[in-house]
């Protein structure tokens, strides 16, 4: 008996899925500076390293729970986390 095998996914699914997981990667790495930028004030604000540390493993909650073949649950991440991504550039660019 032979056993065909082939991909368990598209290319284009697993193109959306890598790049989803890059903009998760970015805003976690954009978090993390946050946190180091708080941390290193003299009066740093508990609350809001708090909510980026509570973002930051959302985010990767997110990316851990994505499977490359549930497209609408990737292209959701994608776009939120992009908007992040790009939400937080344009600030500063500015």
């Amino acid at each position: 008996m032979t056993t065909t095998t082939y991909p368990l996914w598209t290319q284009d699914q697993a193109i959306a899925y890598e790049a989803a997981l890059e903009a998760i990667n970015d805003v976690i790495a954009g978090y993390s500076e946050q946190i180091a930028v708080e941390g290193s004030r003299g009066g740093t604000d508990a609350k809001r390293i708090a909510w980026l540390e509570m973002r930051t493993t959302q985010a990767r909650e997110v990316a851990e729970s994505l499977d490359v073949t549930d497209d609408a649950t990737v292209a959701q991440a994608l776009m939120e986390y992009s908007a992040i991504v790009v939400a937080r550039d344009g600030k500063h660019s500015s």
